[in-house]
């Protein structure tokens, strides 16, 4: 046992001193590239490895002109770890490139080093590394995937039949657009009161067939909002009853009677839509009346008023 304890010192104490020696020498420092030989145009991961004690603080080498030596830098980053006992290791990468064949050397970088609370730098440098470049096109005889050019085309050898098909479907395409766009020119314009009547008589007729109360007033109330937004380009629905009734108080093509009895019947259409007002069967009749009559009273005002702008 006391022999064991005795080589244990021993080993500790050789440790200590290699890593005394280690400090004393400073940083562990080298290079190294991922290959040796490419071709023109190829990235090489070039690294500069330093591994260091703690309380040393080290700088990389700055390269000018973004190059480092022939080979040009195109990205680059570094990395640092922590192992144990202190140890630290830190690893700059750069990718590059090179465009010129032939041997080529990267130089030897210089990586400095320092104690963290002093500014004395001393510097190590990496051993330079050789990358041989080659051509990517092959050394014996002419490039294979590079043919001469070709002269101008001949009359003969155009593809009449291909070029007489692309011209008849283009006229094809052309005539068929021009005709769609001709009869949806020619469709008849309809008029706002003629859409609104046709609103409020779907709404009757899906009425009779589910009997939805609340959806029949909805139906009704917004055909007459919508029919209000055609004819005097307002937003009605997407305004509250006294927004939209108060938007009305300047438009003379309608008249007093005419407004209070939009007035009334948008205020019994809110009673069911929002108060869950139960109207009875003449109820749900007169608001449908009320509405068509709506229509077509303020469409004859208005169209009597056009009239007369006109004269």
């Amino acid at each position: 046992m006391p022999k064991k304890i005795f080589l244990i010192v021993i080993l500790g104490s050789s440790l200590l001193s290699f890593a005394a020696n280690a400090a004393a020498d400073g940083p562990v420092v080298k290079a190294s590239v991922d290959k040796t030989a490419v071709f023109i145009g190829d990235r090489i991961r070039y690294t500069i490895e330093s591994r260091y004690d703690s309380g040393i603080k080290i700088k990389f080498p700055q390269f000018n002109g973004n190059k480092i030596g022939d080979f040009e830098i195109k990205d680059s980053g570094i990395n640092r770890t922590r192992g144990i006992f202190g140890k630290r290791r830190a690893i700059a990468w750069y990718e590059i490139a090179v465009y010129g064949t032939g041997k080529h050397v990267i130089p030897a970088a210089e990586v400095k080093y320092s104690e963290e609370k002093k500014d004395v730098w001393a510097a190590k440098k990496t051993d330079p590394i050789e990358v041989v470049v080659g051509s990517i096109l092959p050394k014996i005889g002419r490039p294979q995937d590079i043919k001469d050019i070709k002269g101008p085309m001949r009359f003969s050898e155009i593809g009449w039949l291909l070029v007489l098909a692309i011209i008849a479907v283009t006229v094809i395409l052309l005539s068929a657009y021009f005709i769609y766009r001709k009869a949806a020119g020619a469709r008849p314009v309809r008029l706002p009161h003629e859409t609104a009547l046709e609103e409020l008589e779907a709404a009757r007729s899906n009425f009779s067939r589910n009997s939805d109360i609340k959806e029949y007033y909805v139906s009704i109330s917004d055909s007459i909002r919508r029919y209000i937004e055609r004819v005097f380009n307002l937003k009605a629905p997407e305004m509250t009853t006294e927004e939209f009734l108060n938007s009305l108080q300047d438009k003379h093509a309608l008249s007093m009677d005419q407004k209070e009895i939009l007035r009334e019947f948008l205020k019994a259409c809110d009673l069911v839509k929002f108060a869950k007002y139960r109207p009875s069967k003449s109820e749900m009749e007169a608001v449908y009346f009320t509405a068509k009559r709506f229509v077509e009273e303020s469409r004859s005002a208005m169209s009597e008023k056009s009239e007369r702008r006109g004269t």
